[in-house]
């Protein structure tokens, strides 16, 4: 085979003697006179030919090589030199508002032939769908039946041009370097890869501004939403690796007393007034605020946290006590707060105390505004988190300062009294069964037409009596409401059943009300001769 090389080498640099005399000498070799014939008789190819197109093959195959080699060092000494670059870690907030950017700006526009597609995991061993390990961002707003596909730049490099400068990002691969062919199948990104963030220029300024973009871009798409993020993970506790978009609400749909309600959101505007901060500096007080809120199953109190955090425009950070691995965790998720945020502690009461599951209430706050997927226990046991843990996490040498701190309680009675003193508890707020003028008043927004787009003069007369028609209705429903009864989560429910008739809701309250009151004294009874027998059971322990 050398001969044959030889050959074709002869003959690219030699001309046709130098040809001739070495395929006269090759041709006196057995085997290639063998081979020769061989190719000429049965294959109808010319063996020269064929030499000279493997010795091409060999000749561009090594230049190539050489061309990537020195491409490669040209990008290494450009990189080394001529740019600047910034890295993020993939488990921060900023790699997944990044990524965010670019599918939204650069991949729409760019249309690359090579992207990430990812929608949702599933265990191929149990055929259930199951949450990503990386964190998620989910959106409670959107009308799609399922997940939708998120397009995400691949492994390897994408480059775009952004005000005015050349930017280059690589996603870097957990498990080593990247090198399979686009075409060749590879381990799609987790969402939690590294990312390097480089720009052409000996200056960070550029990529700095290129990050508040992306970060600004985020806040932007979340304006109409409550973000509400949380942990969920079974394997990384101690880390908010779910993010829920929730519509914001508005306080006007919440309905508890109006002056308490108006003296919260004053105390809350003040708290978050710069000076009122000064002002605590400068006096050596902790710069912290906390509120309980409490009273009996659905009235509100969950609604009432992402009211506020709509109204304030800050993220809610939701913590379940129950769920509460142990105190290590708990003071995890504190570190990990943003400077300014909403932080809900859930069933506080679960802490440091057996909760009684003997009750037959219902455990959730609210009925009617699930907290976005959050499973709470039928078993109300309580956290592993001790009441000291607690404590110092709430204003502990190493707690934080700046943020708003909202607990939930079903039994606002049984707290320890070291809980509930000024400075951790700053408020407590009673939220109770509904009056009459607050079921007047969810009656009128269930029933208050939309207020969209532009009417003529004879739709507005029209409307101007059907809106007199339902105040008439909704007195009569306020009336036929007994005060401070049933909780706005019963009445709410009351009349979804008939949203599409305001009439046939007043007309059947009276009796709607007469069978939910005989429900709640029914469950009342059951649980009460539960309580008893559970007392007799342990006093007959005790006496053994």
């Amino acid at each position: 085979m050398s001969g044959v090389i030889s050959l074709a080498r002869t003959s690219l640099a030699g001309g046709s003697a130098g040809i001739n005399n070495t395929f006269q000498t090759l041709l006196r070799t057995p085997t290639f006179r063998f081979l020769h014939r061989f190719f000429s008789t049965w294959l109808k190819v010319d063996i020269t030919t064929l030499a000279a197109l493997l010795t091409v093959y060999g000749v561009v195959s090594a230049g190539i090589r050489d061309l990537h080699s020195i491409a490669l060092k040209i990008y290494w000494y450009i990189t080394r030199f001529f740019t600047a670059s910034v890295s993020i870690a993939g488990n921060d907030r900023l790699n997944k508002e990044i990524l965010g950017w670019l599918g939204a700006n650069v991949l729409i526009r760019q249309n690359p032939r090579i992207v990430t597609a990812r929608s949702e995991t599933v265990d191929n061993k149990s055929a259930w769908y199951t949450r990503l390990r990386a964190p998620v961002e989910r959106n409670d707003y959107t009308t799609e039946k399922r997940v939708p596909v998120q397009y995400l730049p691949a492994f390897g490099t994408t480059w775009f041009i952004h005000d005015r400068n050349i930017f280059l990002i690589r996603r870097i691969a957990k498990n080593g370097p990247f090198q399979a062919s686009p075409e060749e199948y590879v381990s799609a990104p987790d969402g939690d890869e590294p990312l390097v963030v480089t720009c052409l220029g000996r200056s960070v300024e550029p990529i700095k501004r290129f990050l508040g973009t992306c970060r600004d871009f985020a806040d932007k798409q979340r304006e109409s939403y409550v973000t509400v993020r949380a942990c969920k993970s079974e394997f990384d506790r101690g880390n908010w690796d779910v993010t829920i978009l929730r519509p914001i609400r508005p306080l006007d749909t919440i309905h508890f007393d109006e002056a308490t309600k108006a003296e919260l959101i004053a105390d809350i505007k003040n708290y978050l007034n710069p000076a009122t901060r000064k002002f605590y500096t400068a006096r050596g007080i902790p710069y912290r605020r906390g509120y309980l809120l409490h009273g009996p199953p659905g009235t509100g109190k969950t609604s009432l946290s992402l009211g506020l955090a709509g109204y304030f425009g800050l993220e809610l950070y939701l913590v379940h006590m129950p769920t509460v691995h142990g105190d290590t965790e708990l003071e995890k998720l504190f570190s990990s707060l943003p400077p300014r945020c909403f932080i809900l502690l859930e069933d506080i009461d679960a802490v440091g105390m057996k909760r009684p599951w003997e009750r037959f209430d219902d455990d959730n706050d609210d009925s009617s505004d699930d907290d976005g997927g959050h499973h709470r226990r039928a078993s109300l046991s309580s956290s592993r988190c001790t009441l000291s843990g607690l404590l110092n996490v709430l204003d502990g040498v190493a707690s934080q300062e700046g943020r708003i701190v909202l607990m939930t309680s079903n039994f606002a009675d049984r707290l320890d009294g070291a809980l509930v003193r000024p400075g951790r508890i700053d408020k407590m707020i009673y939220l109770g069964n509904i009056s009459q003028r607050s079921a007047l008043l969810m009656f009128l927004r269930m029933y208050a037409p939309d207020r969209s787009g532009a009417s003529s003069t004879k739709d507005q007369a029209q409307g101007e009596k059907d809106s007199e028609e339902l105040v008439k209705l909704a007195s009569r429903f306020g009336c036929g409401v007994p005060n401070e009864i049933l909780t706005p989560a019963q009445l709410q429910g009351y009349l979804l059943k008939h949203r599409n008739s305001p009439t046939e809701a007043v007309e059947q309250l009276a009796a709607w009300v007469v069978a939910e009151i005989a429900m709640m004294e029914e469950a009342a009874r059951r649980a009460k001769a539960f309580n008893a027998e559970m007392a007799k059971r342990r006093k007959k322990r005790n006496a053994r």
